[in-house]
């Protein structure tokens, strides 16, 4: 009977062991972590799991701002990471970058000499958002943020609910 049990034992052991590896049963856990150094704003992400290995497919904006266009000179599509840059008439521009974090990591870098950051809510994921104004000129926005192992960046001028929009629009 001791040696059925060990056994019997054994054999859970060793289904849970498979079950840990398998994708449907682990979680992959990210977190950004956030450095404010005294230029610049430091985005790291720290993975516990399985990362991604490409990006869910159609991930992307979905949404464009009222009169721009992708300008397709600029950026590039890959299968783990894009970056899309939009124009307008007015000069104009903003860019929408995202990527999968991986599992060495990564490390962006933001200004945090004319920059101010705070955090604002992108439907119910939390993101930061910077910005940065040039008095009389213009006025650049950076929203970051995490989704489910993805990086993503959105970087611009213009209207800010407009960029929102565009946040939103990207699953």
């Amino acid at each position: 009977l001791k040696r059925v049990l060990v056994a019997a034992l054994t054999l859970v052991i060793l289904t849970l062991g498979a079950l840990a590896v398998s994708a449907d049963f682990r979680k992959t856990v990210y977190t950004m972590i956030q450095k404010f150094l005294p230029i610049e704003m430091q985005v790291t992400y720290k993975v516990e799991g399985e990362p991604l290995e490409q990006l869910p497919d159609a991930y992307s904006e979905h949404y464009v701002q009222v009169g721009f266009w992708r300008d397709y000179t600029q950026g590039y599509d890959k299968k783990e990471t894009f970056s899309h840059a939009y124009v307008n008439a007015a000069g104009e521009i903003y860019f929408v970058d995202c990527s999968i974090i991986t599992a060495y990591g990564q490390i962006e870098t933001f200004d945090n000499e004319h920059t101010v950051y705070t955090t604002v809510k992108i439907g119910d994921k939390e993101a930061t958002l910077g910005t940065s104004e040039i008095p009389g000129q213009v006025t650049c926005y950076i929203l970051v943020w995490e989704d489910e192992g993805v990086s993503c960046t959105i970087m611009g001028d213009g209207s800010l609910d407009e960029l929102m929009k565009v946040a939103e629009s990207i699953y």
